[in-house]
């Protein structure tokens, strides 16, 4: 009979901690270096930001950034995927809130990050 020792889990308090201000800092700093980037480097940049955003929790400067990205390289990756939790955590705020007209502007940004993601898949792009 085999017996398995259980892999123990990580507590949090372990994990190494960055505070959000350390991350809005780090996003500050890379916007910084936007200057005179183009191509594939500005695109990696603008992702890097938009991921340090999305950790510091600031929901609005994400998009933003994602969305430039997305603008430059239409390519399926870490920026969809994280623009489309961002879109639906918005939409989920918005249906919150009761706001109906957000509801539906975030409805349509998914459906239309989804029909990138179609196009991309199908050669469309």
């Amino acid at each position: 009979m085999f017996f398995f020792k259980k892999k123990e889990k990580k507590k949090e308090s372990e994990a190494p901690s960055v505070n959000k201000e350390e991350l809005i800092a780090q996003a500050e700093g890379r916007i910084k270096e936007l200057e005179g980037k183009e191509g594939n480097d500005r695109v990696s940049l603008l992702n890097e930001i938009g991921s340090l955003f999305t950790q510091a929790e600031e929901t609005d400067q994400a998009i933003r950034y994602y969305e430039e990205s997305l603008e430059i390289c239409k390519q399926h990756g870490k920026a969809s995927t994280d623009l489309m939790k961002l879109y639906n955590k918005k939409r989920q705020q918005a249906a919150e809130a009761k706001d109906d007209e957000k509801v539906k502007e975030y409805m349509d940004k998914v459906q239309s990050l989804m029909q990138m993601s179609k196009d991309m898949i199908r050669g469309n792009v």
